[in-house]
């Protein structure tokens, strides 16, 4: 595990300081046909993303409606609080506004892979 983790993180974890025993408790690292496992990862990040892509095109009508969304995230399903920033997740186009932002981090991955 010690291994893996330093090939994977490289210089920007501690080697004394990873489990070496987290297959263990994450046995979803090494478990094919579960790649779902790491769907609630992917998800956050492209809509954090979308948000912030909608932040960058409405600034402060974004801001004062942000509060409303935060309440209301544990109380009603994705698609409905989307809803309050004028977000529909079922918009290609917002998925899409959301992946432009990590475009440059996906350009970066590739050239250097």
């Amino acid at each position: 595990m010690i291994a893996c983790m330093v090939e994977a993180y490289g210089e920007s974890i501690d080697p004394d300081t990873i489990h070496p025993y987290m297959w263990m408790n994450k046995a979803g690292y090494f478990m094919a046909g579960y790649e779902f496992m790491n769907f609630p990862y992917s998800f956050g990040l492209l809509f954090a993303k979308g948000l912030y892509a909608e932040y960058l095109k409405k600034g402060e009508e974004f801001v004062a409606r942000y509060r409303q969304f935060l309440s209301a995230t544990s109380k009603h399903n994705i698609a409905d609080v989307a809803k309050l920033m004028d977000i529909d997740v079922h918009s290609i186009d917002f998925w899409r506004g959301a992946l432009k932002l990590i475009e440059p981090d996906i350009e970066a991955f590739i050239s250097t892979t």
